[in-house]
């Protein structure tokens, strides 16, 4: 009875792994990009409603928000029925399935001046 080599055959099975372990690494990487993406404009959007609530102009509001979560994010503001709402977009681009829009906003009851 003759006896089969299996030398080489962890390298095969690492060959066959390394991809799915590379697809895995990406998924994890990108999860966490837009996390932080989103945690950054949520930040962004919070301050800039608080500035809208203060009485601040619109325009340091969206500098405001600018400042905070980059140059790259879409930011827009109003104010109606005693409150400033911002809504701040931006997207995120992922290995593998392209860029994902991420959506931000908050509200913040305006100040009442005596």
């Amino acid at each position: 009875m003759a006896r089969h080599s299996e030398s080489g055959s962890s390298t095969a099975e690492v060959a066959v792994l390394m991809p799915a372990v590379a697809i895995l690494l990406a998924v994890v990487a990108g999860a966490g990009a837009v996390g932080g993406e989103q945690v950054r404009i949520q930040q962004a959007a919070s301050a800039a409603a608080r500035e809208l609530a203060r009485g601040s102009d619109p325009g340091e509001a969206v500098g405001t928000a600018h400042r905070i979560a980059g140059a790259r994010i879409s930011v827009s503001c109003g104010q109606g029925g005693g409150y400033g709402h911002v809504v701040v977009r931006s997207g995120v681009i992922l290995p593998l399935l392209g860029e994902v829009e991420l959506r931000a906003e908050a509200s913040a009851r305006t100040e009442q001046q005596p």
